[in-house]
């Protein structure tokens, strides 16, 4: 039994799905100057009159320089699809290639006036029968500001590329052809180009390539109402048997179905209609159909709850990415994913002290070269820095596999043209710019973007990396003159907010980290919009060949929310700032009779203590502590005598000072510092100093307001590294959170 949903073929015209087409017999078709086929309405474009096969594709003309030099391709058809498919790092990478051309001609060029905003949407081919939907693929569907180009052109011209402007990153060029075979075996390619009258449909199929040549077929039609009935007229002529093929395989809408000519018109015809009707204020439109889209790098393989689970996966994908991959969208673009409205504001809710600084860089000319000269190959290029709140808060180790994996480095982001679509993305940069990549330098989640808006860095024709050996000469200084220049703010952009701090890179770390949970305020502004902070830079030359740059005055943006604001305690060194000495506590005795007996009083103390340790006479010296070594010239003087017999006990007695730290009639006694360091090179004091402890104690309550000052600053270090750790933990719970809700989703 066949299913209840398909209208099938004949049974000539059935056949597997999978199974290759069947090679048919090479016929002639009818020369020029015989009678043309009845006008239906429908303008075959790209099928040679002089080649008219049943089932045999025609090769489509190469563009040459002039009209006089077209002639049909000899490129295999089946060798350049198998090329088409490897052009691509990743399915992602093809998917923003054909987002790319949505986005360029939805853009409002400069220059150029228009009240419609610019649209895209993304969302999901469903075909809807009774109660059931199937979900088949992919689309992408965008309106354009300008008159498309003609499906003639951008099809069968394999090896060129039309764009609208040099600024323009996509606009159907060879990219789309490479991005739909990465995708799918069968694209469909519809466009709007001016009114309902002006319809044109293109395909894109594995099944149409052969070895003679690449058959990509269009068509133009002129009447939306009898459209169904137009396109059922031509794609039953016998020479269009192939491409009446990939249409009922369209409507093939379950895997267990049969393919079904009528199906497959029927769903054309209502992609059809939503353009004109959903885009009824836009003149062109254009949409492409992604059928059966295979991700190669999912898990998911083939059948229809399969299929399902990769175009919602593909979904959710474009969601969380596509913000980040667009610079300068504003807020009147409308894009959607789905169900959901995007909005391009990745980096302001991200980056704190987010920054803006223009440099200059030349592209041939090496930077040295006259240093402050305006050369007439400089150009100015604008570079926009931050410290990213989120990825600073990320865990260092890995939830899934528990290996140690640090993602705090600075990282390089390059954007270019004028939608700034990301073209590289490199996660730790330091060795690129030339920066002290040891330790934890640079590694409080520094963000670098380089936003190249008016298209000066050469990209490669996929969008995924910038190549230098493009550009036609100076391509080495070039990259040498831009990495110099963006070294330098870097250098001074870090340096500049590390200061703020003392120079402790684990405060600046524990300040970025407090931004994690903080709100955003509303209206936030795109990048194309905002005003952030920027600095009045100078660039100087250094006697090692190095660009620094000087700063005179910071002007403050309203739109950088996040700001780090320096703490005043932080920017003293401990220890160094100038204090008032306390006054001392110790009042002196106001009675001089009592200061008299008390000296009275010690001097015989002094006498009865110096004869009992000094049997043989009297020591000029102060006992030993006990384990202190015996200093060469400690108790003779330069005569070879002993001190004693020099220096009476009277004398001696003269010299002893009273102790203001203690109470009356006690006395410390000990030899200064000075005195010792000259006995040990023969030069002995005759009157050695007996000094009190009293100035010690002042010292010492200075360094214990200096230790005081030291320990408050580490305890605030301890409590960065605490918040530091407790962030850490959240996150960790997070993942633990998703990895939860992701096994759930496995189990279902």
């Amino acid at each position: 039994m066949t299913d209840p949903i398909d209208l099938t073929l004949s049974s000539d015209e059935e056949s597997p799905p999978d199974d290759p087409p069947q090679p048919q017999p090479q016929r002639r078709g009818r020369r020029r100057g015989d009678q043309p086929q009845p006008d239906l309405g429908i303008v075959p474009v790209n099928v040679d009159e002089r080649e008219q096969e049943v089932n045999l594709p025609t090769p489509t003309l190469t563009n040459n320089d002039t009209d006089e030099g077209l002639k049909p391709s000899t490129t295999s058809g089946t060798g350049l699809w198998d090329l088409w498919t490897r052009n691509f790092k990743s399915p992602l990478f093809a998917l923003l290639d054909l987002i790319d051309n949505s986005v360029d001609a939805a853009l409002l060029q400069k220059g150029c006036k228009s009240d419609i905003p610019g649209r895209v949407q993304i969302y999901r081919d469903v075909y809807n029968h009774g109660r059931h939907s199937y979900t088949t693929g992919l689309c992408i569907r965008n309106n354009s500001m300008n008159k498309i180009t003609s499906l003639d052109l951008a099809l069968n011209h394999l090896f060129s590329s039309d764009k609208v402007t040099p600024n323009t990153i996509g606009e159907n060029g060879v990219g789309m052809k490479q991005a739909a075979a990465s995708l799918s075996d069968m694209t469909f390619v519809l466009v709007k180009n001016g009114s309902n009258e002006e319809l044109e449909l293109g395909i894109i199929a594995k099944v149409l390539q052969n070895e003679v040549g690449c058959f990509l077929p269009c068509f133009k039609f002129n009447d939306l109402k009898n459209l169904s009935k137009k396109m059922t007229e031509v794609f039953k002529q016998s020479q269009y048997a192939s491409v009446a093929k990939c249409v009922a395989e369209y409507g093939k809408v379950t895997t267990d179905g049969v393919p079904s000519l009528d199906k497959g018109i029927e769903r054309l015809c209502k992609h059809f209609e939503d353009i004109c009707k959903k885009f009824h204020d836009n003149p062109y439109v254009f949409e492409v159909i992604l059928d059966k889209v295979h991700d190669r790098n999912s898990k998911h393989a083939s059948g229809a709850k399969d299929k399902q689970a990769t175009v919602a996966e593909i979904m959710k994908t474009l969601q969380n990415d596509i913000p980040m991959r667009y610079l300068h969208i504003d807020e009147t673009f409308k894009f959607s994913v789905g169900k959901k409205e995007l909005t391009f504001r990745y980096w302001q809710e991200r980056l704190v002290e987010f920054t803006e600084i223009e440099i200059p860089v030349r592209s041939k000319t090496p930077w040295h070269e006259n240093f402050g000269v305006d050369m007439p190959d400089q150009y100015w290029l604008r570079i926009f820095l931050g410290f990213d709140r989120f990825r600073i808060a990320e865990s260092d180790v890995e939830p899934e596999t528990g290996i140690k994996k640090s993602n705090k480095q600075c990282s390089l982001y390059i954007y270019s043209r004028m939608s700034g679509r990301l073209i590289l993305r490199e996660r730790d940069s330091r060795v690129r710019l030339r920066l002290n990549a040891g330790g934890t330098e640079f590694c409080q989640a520094l963000t670098v973007i380089i936003d190249d808006v008016d298209g000066h860095l050469p990209v490669n024709p996929t969008k995924q990396d910038v190549v230098y050996s493009n550009q036609s000469q100076g391509g080495e200084t070039h990259k040498d003159n831009l990495y110099a220049m963006v070294r330098a703010v870097v250098a001074f952009y870090y340096t500049h907010h590390k200061k703020k701090y003392g120079g402790k890179k684990n405060i600046l770390t524990s300040k970025i980290s407090q931004f994690v949970d903080r709100e955003l305020p509303d209206g936030m502004k795109s990048c194309a919009n905002c005003k952030l902070t920027t600095y009045k830079v100078l660039f100087n030359q250094t006697n090692t060949n190095m660009i620094r740059v000087d700063h005179s005055e910071e002007e403050p943006g309203v739109d950088t929310v996040f700001r780090l604001i320096p703490e005043e305690k932080t920017l003293k060194s401990p220890g160094r700032t100038a204090r008032k000495r306390k006054p001392s506590s110790i009042k002196k005795n106001s009675n001089p009779e009592a200061e008299e007996e008390l000296e009275a009083a010690n001097k015989k103390r002094s006498k009865k203590d110096t004869k009992r340790h000094s049997p043989t006479g009297m020591r000029s010296t102060p006992r030993r502590a006990a384990g202190r070594p015996k200093k060469y010239g400690d108790d003779f003087n330069d005569n070879g005598q002993s001190d004693s017999e020099d220096t009476s006990s009277e004398e001696r007695g003269d010299n002893v000072k009273k102790s203001k730290n203690v109470g009356k009639g006690c006395l410390d006694l000990c030899m200064s510092s000075d005195d010792e360091s000259e006995s040990r090179y023969g030069k002995k004091s005759r009157n050695p100093k007996i000094i009190s402890p009293g100035p010690k104690g002042k010292d010492s309550n200075e360094a214990l307001e200096n230790r005081i000052d030291e320990l408050e600053i580490e305890n605030s270090i301890l409590k960065a590294k605490t918040e530091t750790l407790q962030e850490e933990l959240k996150a960790a719970k997070r993942n633990i959170r998703m990895l939860e809700r992701e096994i759930k989703r496995a189990e279902e």
